[in-house]
């Protein structure tokens, strides 16, 4: 029985040097892919507005992200995951590494279009900073190896129970989730096969049930001690068939090998099929470096007191999202910049508003509307750009805006000029962005033009037309429980109470 549970009494979690080595080449390998990925779009994903890129034009902004100085921190970077992949100098190019992606993907999300490249980059920021943490107690901290990981796990658990609980109260009982990422050409890999499936075929059904409820009772069954490893490799089937299904870069392998494997106790199956790979990994001796003593004590208050915040913060969200409440100020004050510091959210990923629509993206000459050609089309170069989940990430952050803050059409309007400015144009040249909404029929899904968008970024412009006014791109899904919120980076209500 122990290949499946942990032994009685299993209070403080335990991992092979084995895995964690596993877990640790992986991650450098799957980091260097990421960035390779990333490359042909550099520009845009990297720098800020003013070189063409999506983050925003602030000073502390821009005095990293610039043409000059980001080739140089990509190298960096990149040289990071090389030395991850082979274990030299651990665990500092990891500590380096995890602040890089502290700063893209956590500290940027509210200051640029990539919003942090949404779940894929804070998957590769948290594996980072589950390399570097057990990395750092294999080596200088040993003692505080089993806290780590406790709340390692605990984080993990956290992010799925509210993955679970937000899906399982945004339709996907109801039957409305999977079907339309799978059908959306934005995200599924066999959107034109699927299309021509009833959207109430049993696989649907089937799949909407089980993305739900999965990933509630892995992230309870990850919280106690003794099934911890059936939990991760729940996470780790649901994310190998996502993989197969769903275009999210290399999140899913993330998830599979960087993360779930951290429920691998010393003798399950998983941790004796690691070991059979990668052989017996032998403790390395304890080291020690200047002021090290002072910063193993920080860590272990730090470790010990995130774990006991953390359910707090995730009910606080919680409260703020769905009784759609604010906490009293200092309590709400405190709860935003806890929360936007370490990156925690309420985990709407993949949900019906997210994927019941996608974009065409249209560029024609002023005088000439009928002349309008179609930019996201199937070609190289568009796929180069369009092809990255990254791009779908964007688009799809800048049309939900309008349906989580319908009454701020300036932030809008904002962020699709901002967009908008990364084409480039000739004089005279307008873009058009239409949005197609996913209608399902009885026998078969449907891509029905509902709005247009015409943007003329010489004038600074957006003027919207209506194609089907029985459908508001304003308006969340009927099962959806999103409300507008005070302004980005809050659950709190516009409003509230």
């Amino acid at each position: 029985m122990e290949m499946f549970f942990a032994p009685q009494g299993f209070l403080h979690p335990e991992l092979s040097l084995s895995v964690q080595m596993f877990m640790r080449v992986v991650y450098g390998m799957l980091l260097c892919g990421m960035l390779l990925l990333a490359i042909p779009n550099w520009r845009r994903f990297f720098l800020s507005e003013r070189w063409g890129g999506y983050a925003q034009s602030l000073r502390e902004v821009e005095f990293i992200q610039n043409p000059l100085v980001f080739p140089l921190v990509m190298a960096v970077w990149f040289a990071c995951g090389v030395c991850i992949t082979g274990g030299w100098w651990t665990p500092w190019p990891a500590l380096l590494n995890l602040v890089l992606c502290r700063y893209f993907f956590v500290g940027m999300r509210w200051k640029g279009l990539l919003r942090g490249m949404g779940a894929p980059g804070y998957i590769l920021y948290w594996g980072g900073l589950a390399i570097t943490v057990l990395e750092y107690t294999l080596h200088y901290a040993p003692e505080l190896r089993s806290l780590a990981l406790q709340v390692l796990q605990a984080d993990f658990a956290c992010v799925y129970i509210s993955s679970g609980v937000y899906k399982l109260s945004a339709g996907y009982a109801k039957n409305h989730g999977m079907e339309l990422g799978m059908t959306n050409p934005a995200w599924g890999y066999w959107w034109k096969h699927y299309q021509h499936f009833s959207p109430s075929h049993p696989l649907f059904r089937f799949l909407n049930h089980l993305a739900w409820s999965s990933q509630i009772i892995a992230g309870i069954l990850m919280l106690l001690p003794p099934t911890r490893f059936i939990g991760g490799m729940i996470i780790f089937g649901m994310f190998a068939f996502i993989a197969t299904q769903i275009r999210l870069g290399l999140l899913c392998e993330i998830v599979m090998f960087c993360s779930s494997l951290i429920f691998l106790h010393p003798g399950s199956l998983g941790d004796i099929v690691v070991t059979a790979v990668v052989g017996q990994v032998q403790s390395p001796s304890v080291a020690s470096f200047a002021f090290s003593s002072v910063a193993n004590t920080v860590l272990g208050w730090a470790l010990a007191i995130y774990l006991i915040l953390l359910p707090f913060a995730h009910v606080g969200l919680s409260y703020n999202f769905y009784l759609r409440r604010s906490l009293p100020k200092p309590l709400q004050m405190a709860l935003e910049r806890y929360t936007n510091f370490f990156g925690l959210i309420v985990w709407r990923v993949f949900s019906v508003d997210i994927v019941n629509f996608f974009i065409r993206i249209y560029h024609y000459p002023k005088a000439h509307e009928s002349d309008r050609q179609l930019i996201s089309d199937e070609s190289v170069g568009a796929r180069l750009r369009f092809g990255h989940v990254a791009e779908s990430i964007v688009l799809a952050c800048i049309f939900t805006t309008l349906k989580y803050y319908p009454h701020n059409s300036g932030l809008f309007h904002e962020r699709l000029l901002r967009y908008a400015r990364t084409f480039p144009c000739e004089k005279g040249e307008l873009l058009i962005f239409e949005y197609l909404s996913l209608r399902k029929e009885p026998d078969r899904f449907v891509f029905a033009p509902v709005a247009e968008y015409t943007v003329d970024t010489a004038a600074m412009t957006v003027v919207e037309r209506v194609i089907d006014p029985s459908v508001s791109v304003r308006a969340p899904h009927a099962v959806s429980p999103v409300h507008e919120g005070v302004r980005p980076g809050t659950y709190a209500p516009a409003g509230g109470r």
